[in-house]
Formats: C-alpha cells, sequence, structure tokens
C-alpha cells in the first residue's frame, strides 16, 4: 500500500505543479507533512522492541497512516 500511495502522491504532485494557488500550496505542504510523518512512525514501529512502545508505534503508524490517506482523498476531491 505505501508504493501505491506514493505513486498517487507524485501523480498528485503533477497534475496540480503547474497550479499557482496558495489553498493548493498549503494542502501540498500539509501532505507532504504527513508523507513523511507516516514513514518516520512506519520507521519507529520496526525498530521498536519494548511492548509499551510496540503499542505506541502501532497507534501512531495508524493515526499517520489515516492523516495521509484523509489529505490525499480531500486533494484528490478538490477541483484547482
Amino acid at each position: 500500500m505505501t508504493d501505491w500511495l506514493a505513486e498517487q502522491t507524485r501523480s498528485l504532485t503533477q497534475i496540480f505543479k503547474d497550479k499557482g494557488s496558495d489553498e493548493f500550496n498549503d494542502d501540498f505542504h500539509a501532505l507532504s507533512e504527513a508523507h513523511r510523518e507516516w514513514l518516520a512512525a512506519r520507521d519507529f514501529f520496526e525498530l521498536a522492541t519494548d511492548p509499551d512502545l510496540v503499542d505506541y508505534a502501532i497507534l501512531s503508524l495508524k493515526a499517520a497512516e489515516r492523516r495521509y490517506v484523509y489529505l490525499w482523498k480531500k486533494m484528490r476531491e478538490k477541483d484547482f
């Protein structure tokens, strides 16, 4: 799923790159930040060994993924 979402992000970037809208730039930056947070949460999950940290890592990973998917869908629905 990670590869698919990364490809979708790249396609959104290409579609909206020519648009000079400040609103788009804000949304795109939020999406980029959410993607970085998701990748960081995934890396943390892979490195967590303590059971309490594993639970935290799972929750963080799920939250970051959902935020990214939400922002991605929100951008796809907008008509720039």
